[in-house]
This record gives C-alpha cells, structure tokens and sequence, in this order.
C-alpha cells in the first residue's frame, strides 16, 4: 500500500531512522537492514492493513570488532575454524545416534 502525508510520517516515525524515507510526498523503503526489528507499525491499525513485516530466517549480518591487535579479516577466519570444529563435533553425535 501506498502511504502520502500524514501517513507516511507516521509510517516513518515507526521506524529506526534512516528505514523509511519520503519520496515525492510517498513513504519508501530506504535501508531495511537499518531496522531494529521494532513492531511499532502494527500499533496502529491504519499503517498495519499496508505493511508486511518480514524475516528472512536464513539472512545474517555479522560485524567483526577488533582492537586492533588482531585483523578483522583474521579473526573471522578463526572463528570459522572454531565453527568448523563444532559443527563436526556434533555431527559425528548425530551419526553415533542415528546408527
């Protein structure tokens, strides 16, 4: 659905900043990654009739944190190692259960 006016801003006013941007007088989708996961939207029952929240379950979005000692790009690297190790550690517990 398509939101103008007053119902854009409220549109947008439900949202993290920088999601939801006016376009022409029309509420858009600017950054949908920008949102908190926040339901505001549904409160009013104007806005929910003309959006559709969604999740994509198999999305992710990481951000690697350093202080510098140790390079981004390497410590990814190692956890993917540390996750490697456990991964086959619970797969051999699932082949020991399902034999």
């Amino acid at each position: 659905k398509e939101f103008r006016g007053a119902a854009a801003e409220k549109l947008k006013s439900c949202f993290s900043p920088g999601v939801i941007e006016i376009e022409d007088g029309v509420a858009v989708v600017k950054n949908a990654r920008l949102d908190s996961g926040s339901r505001e939207v549904l409160r009013h029952p104007e806005l929910a009739e003309g959006v559709k929240l969604l999740k994509l379950r198999d999305h992710f979005i990481f951000t690697i944190e350093s202080t510098g000692a140790v390079d981004p790009l390497e410590l990814l690297r190692e956890a993917v190692k540390v996750l490697k190790g456990k991964c086959e550690v619970y797969r051999k517990e699932l082949d020991v259960l399902t034999t």
